[in-house]
Protein backbone atom coordinates (compact mmCIF):
# COMPACT_ATOMS: atom_id res chain seq x y z
CA UNK A 1 0.00 0.00 0.00
CA UNK A 2 1.32 3.44 -0.80
CA UNK A 3 2.08 5.74 2.11
CA UNK A 4 -0.53 8.29 1.10
CA UNK A 5 -3.59 7.14 -0.76
CA UNK A 6 -6.74 9.23 -0.59
CA UNK A 7 -9.99 7.79 -1.87
CA UNK A 8 -13.04 10.00 -2.18
CA UNK A 9 -16.38 8.27 -1.78
CA UNK A 10 -19.79 9.05 -3.25
CA UNK A 11 -22.40 11.12 -1.48
CA UNK A 12 -23.66 9.29 1.59
CA UNK A 13 -26.62 11.48 2.38
CA UNK A 14 -27.38 15.11 3.10
CA UNK A 15 -24.38 17.06 1.86
CA UNK A 16 -21.85 14.62 3.28
CA UNK A 17 -19.20 12.48 1.64
CA UNK A 18 -16.91 9.77 2.91
CA UNK A 19 -13.18 9.75 2.48
CA UNK A 20 -10.60 7.11 3.31
CA UNK A 21 -7.05 8.28 3.84
CA UNK A 22 -4.45 5.52 3.92
CA UNK A 23 -1.13 5.85 5.69
CA UNK A 24 1.05 2.72 5.61
CA UNK A 25 -1.05 -0.26 6.80
CA UNK A 26 -3.64 1.71 8.73
CA UNK A 27 -6.05 4.37 7.61
CA UNK A 28 -8.86 6.40 9.02
CA UNK A 29 -12.30 6.59 7.42
CA UNK A 30 -13.70 10.07 7.87
CA UNK A 31 -17.12 11.54 7.22
CA UNK A 32 -16.99 15.15 6.10
CA UNK A 33 -20.03 17.15 7.14
CA UNK A 34 -21.61 20.15 5.49
CA UNK A 35 -19.84 22.43 7.99
CA UNK A 36 -16.51 21.25 6.61
CA UNK A 37 -15.40 19.44 9.76
CA UNK A 38 -14.60 15.76 9.70
CA UNK A 39 -15.51 12.99 12.10
CA UNK A 40 -13.40 9.85 12.28
CA UNK A 41 -15.65 6.80 12.12
CA UNK A 42 -13.42 3.78 11.39
CA UNK A 43 -9.78 2.74 11.50
CA UNK A 44 -9.04 0.62 8.43
CA UNK A 45 -7.05 -2.48 9.38
CA UNK A 46 -7.16 -4.35 6.05
CA UNK A 47 -7.67 -2.82 2.62
CA UNK A 48 -8.03 -5.91 0.44
CA UNK A 49 -9.08 -7.41 -2.85
CA UNK A 50 -10.91 -10.71 -3.43
CA UNK A 51 -11.39 -12.73 -6.60
CA UNK A 52 -15.05 -13.13 -7.55
CA UNK A 53 -16.55 -16.62 -7.38
CA UNK A 54 -17.76 -16.73 -10.99
CA UNK A 55 -15.57 -18.19 -13.71
CA UNK A 56 -17.73 -16.49 -16.37
CA UNK A 57 -17.17 -12.95 -15.16
CA UNK A 58 -13.70 -12.90 -13.72
CA UNK A 59 -12.73 -9.92 -11.66
CA UNK A 60 -12.36 -8.59 -8.17
CA UNK A 61 -14.28 -6.97 -5.37
CA UNK A 62 -12.43 -4.67 -3.02
CA UNK A 63 -13.15 -4.39 0.67
CA UNK A 64 -11.98 -3.03 3.98
CA UNK A 65 -11.95 -4.55 7.43
CA UNK A 66 -12.19 -1.67 9.86
CA UNK A 67 -12.55 -1.02 13.55
CA UNK A 68 -15.48 1.26 14.37
CA UNK A 69 -14.13 4.02 16.60
CA UNK A 70 -17.42 4.43 18.45
CA UNK A 71 -17.95 0.74 19.33
CA UNK A 72 -14.48 -0.85 18.95
CA UNK A 73 -16.15 -3.58 16.85
CA UNK A 74 -14.77 -4.93 13.58
CA UNK A 75 -16.79 -4.32 10.44
CA UNK A 76 -16.42 -5.35 6.80
CA UNK A 77 -17.37 -3.10 3.93
CA UNK A 78 -17.42 -3.82 0.20
CA UNK A 79 -15.71 -0.83 -1.41
CA UNK A 80 -15.70 -1.73 -5.09
CA UNK A 81 -16.58 -4.08 -7.92
CA UNK A 82 -14.25 -3.86 -10.91
CA UNK A 83 -16.91 -4.91 -13.42
CA UNK A 84 -19.73 -2.69 -12.23
CA UNK A 85 -22.84 -4.12 -10.64
CA UNK A 86 -24.54 -3.20 -7.43
CA UNK A 87 -23.41 -3.95 -3.89
CA UNK A 88 -24.11 -2.65 -0.42
CA UNK A 89 -21.94 0.25 0.67
CA UNK A 90 -22.79 -0.26 4.35
CA UNK A 91 -20.53 -1.73 6.97
CA UNK A 92 -21.41 -5.26 8.13
CA UNK A 93 -20.53 -6.21 11.69
CA UNK A 94 -17.96 -9.03 11.72
CA UNK A 95 -19.66 -10.64 14.73
CA UNK A 96 -22.87 -11.09 12.69
CA UNK A 97 -20.84 -12.82 9.98
CA UNK A 98 -19.08 -15.03 12.52
CA UNK A 99 -22.42 -16.04 14.03
CA UNK A 100 -23.49 -17.27 10.59
CA UNK A 101 -20.23 -19.20 10.17
CA UNK A 102 -20.32 -20.63 13.70
CA UNK A 103 -23.54 -22.55 12.96
CA UNK A 104 -22.24 -24.11 9.73
CA UNK A 105 -21.48 -27.81 10.01
CA UNK A 106 -17.78 -28.59 9.48
CA UNK A 107 -17.13 -30.75 6.40
CA UNK A 108 -20.57 -29.86 5.00
CA UNK A 109 -20.66 -27.46 2.02
CA UNK A 110 -22.92 -24.40 2.15
CA UNK A 111 -24.04 -21.76 -0.35
CA UNK A 112 -23.38 -18.02 -0.34
CA UNK A 113 -27.07 -17.45 0.36
CA UNK A 114 -26.42 -18.11 4.07
CA UNK A 115 -24.96 -14.58 4.17
CA UNK A 116 -28.20 -12.85 3.07
CA UNK A 117 -29.14 -12.12 6.67
CA UNK A 118 -25.94 -10.09 7.16
CA UNK A 119 -27.28 -7.40 4.81
CA UNK A 120 -30.33 -5.17 5.03
CA UNK A 121 -32.00 -5.37 1.61
CA UNK A 122 -29.83 -4.16 -1.25
CA UNK A 123 -28.24 -6.12 -4.07
CA UNK A 124 -28.46 -9.85 -4.64
CA UNK A 125 -24.70 -9.72 -5.32
CA UNK A 126 -23.90 -9.06 -1.65
CA UNK A 127 -23.87 -12.66 -0.35
CA UNK A 128 -21.57 -13.87 -3.15
CA UNK A 129 -19.29 -10.86 -2.83
CA UNK A 130 -19.09 -11.44 0.94
CA UNK A 131 -18.25 -15.11 0.33
CA UNK A 132 -15.45 -14.05 -2.01
CA UNK A 133 -14.12 -11.66 0.64
CA UNK A 134 -14.27 -14.35 3.34
CA UNK A 135 -12.25 -16.63 1.02
CA UNK A 136 -9.61 -13.97 0.35
CA UNK A 137 -6.09 -14.48 1.68
CA UNK A 138 -6.57 -11.44 3.94
CA UNK A 139 -9.65 -12.87 5.73
CA UNK A 140 -9.52 -16.65 5.03
CA UNK A 141 -12.58 -17.67 7.09
CA UNK A 142 -14.01 -20.04 4.45
CA UNK A 143 -12.63 -22.17 1.62
CA UNK A 144 -14.06 -23.45 -1.65
CA UNK A 145 -15.08 -27.05 -2.14
CA UNK A 146 -13.55 -29.33 -4.74
CA UNK A 147 -16.92 -29.92 -6.41
CA UNK A 148 -18.08 -26.34 -7.04
CA UNK A 149 -16.63 -22.86 -6.91
CA UNK A 150 -20.01 -21.68 -5.57
CA UNK A 151 -19.95 -23.89 -2.46
CA UNK A 152 -17.97 -23.11 0.67
CA UNK A 153 -16.71 -24.94 3.73
CA UNK A 154 -15.33 -24.04 7.12
CA UNK A 155 -11.55 -24.67 7.09
CA UNK A 156 -9.78 -26.80 9.69
CA UNK A 157 -8.06 -23.70 11.11
CA UNK A 158 -11.30 -21.69 11.39
CA UNK A 159 -11.09 -21.15 15.16
CA UNK A 160 -7.53 -19.78 15.05
CA UNK A 161 -8.24 -17.54 12.04
CA UNK A 162 -11.41 -16.29 13.76
CA UNK A 163 -9.48 -15.46 16.95
CA UNK A 164 -6.69 -13.72 14.99
CA UNK A 165 -9.25 -11.48 13.27
CA UNK A 166 -11.01 -10.66 16.53
CA UNK A 167 -7.65 -9.85 18.13
CA UNK A 168 -7.17 -7.08 15.55
CA UNK A 169 -9.90 -5.11 17.34
CA UNK A 170 -7.90 -5.20 20.56
CA UNK A 171 -4.52 -4.49 18.94
CA UNK A 172 -5.26 -1.08 17.39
Amino acid sequence: MTTKNKIEGKKTGKDSTQAVTSTSNESINQTATEAGSSVETHIVLIDGKAAKLSTKKRGFVTFILAKCIGTDELELKITGNDSGGLYSKRYVNLISILKILDVQVPDKPFKSSVFKSAFHGSSSNNPSFLAAILRSKDINLIVSTEKSQYLHMIPNNYESVREQLLAKALAK
